[in-house]
């Protein structure tokens, strides 16, 4: 696992587990038992120091090569797990270099770590939509309870509507600078600032 820069994952390609390693240049593909490698593919930029981690849907892996030249691949994996990959298409403006993607319904969404917001269609690789949202951006985005969190490092943290336009539902102030991932279980999420961890309880509006 030496060539390996950003946090693998293991996913199924022909019914067959895969560990999905980014690293400069090369995506590799790992057999996580034997640690064998299976595949390499070389995605032809200047790519180091990965940091988002891949997203896989439908056996189509979408990768971010983060520094210098900041690309995001979509690369179609199998039919089987020896076979290598290949690059279905690419995307090359205001791509985040530390956010890793989020892949909803049909769409791939991107928060780029200058405050940009991208809504690409998944298959073609064509934006829907792009839009400003200030602040720069470390932590990657979740869906939970069918809406976008994402924070920045100014301390907000933006709830957005998943679409064909950028919907912001309301966007809350920690006053704090957010740096990590957001989690959600069950009615709460979770937010961790560089001060303190919050835990914020959906209530029934009933009550």
């Amino acid at each position: 696992m030496k060539k390996s820069y950003g946090t693998p994952l293991v996913t199924s390609v022909g019914g067959r587990d895969v560990l999905l390693s980014p690293a400069s240049d090369w995506l590799y593909g790992y057999d996580p038992k034997t640690g064998n490698e299976l595949w390499k593919v070389k995605y032809g930029i200047l790519g180091f120091s990965i940091v988002p981690r891949p997203v896989v849907v439908d056996e189509v892996a979408y990768i971010s090569t983060s520094f210098m030249k900041t690309e995001l691949l979509a690369l179609q994996l199998g039919p089987t797990e020896t076979t290598q990959p290949q690059i279905l298409w690419r995307y090359k403006r205001s791509v985040p270099r530390m956010p890793s993607p989020l892949l909803v319904g049909d769409a791939v969404y991107l928060f780029s770590d200058k405050g940009i917001a991208t809504c690409l269609d998944k298959v073609t690789g064509e934006a829907r939509w792009t839009g400003r949202l200030g602040g720069s951006f470390s932590s990657s985005p979740i869906l939970a309870d069918g809406k976008i969190y994402v924070g920045n490092r100014e301390g907000e943290m933006f709830v957005i509507k998943p679409g064909n336009e950028l919907d912001i539902l309301t966007k809350n102030d920690f006053e704090e600078a957010i740096m990590a991932s957001p989690a959600a279980i069950d009615n709460s999420l979770y937010v961790r600032t560089d001060k303190a961890m919050y835990r914020i309880e959906k209530t029934d509006a009933k009550q």
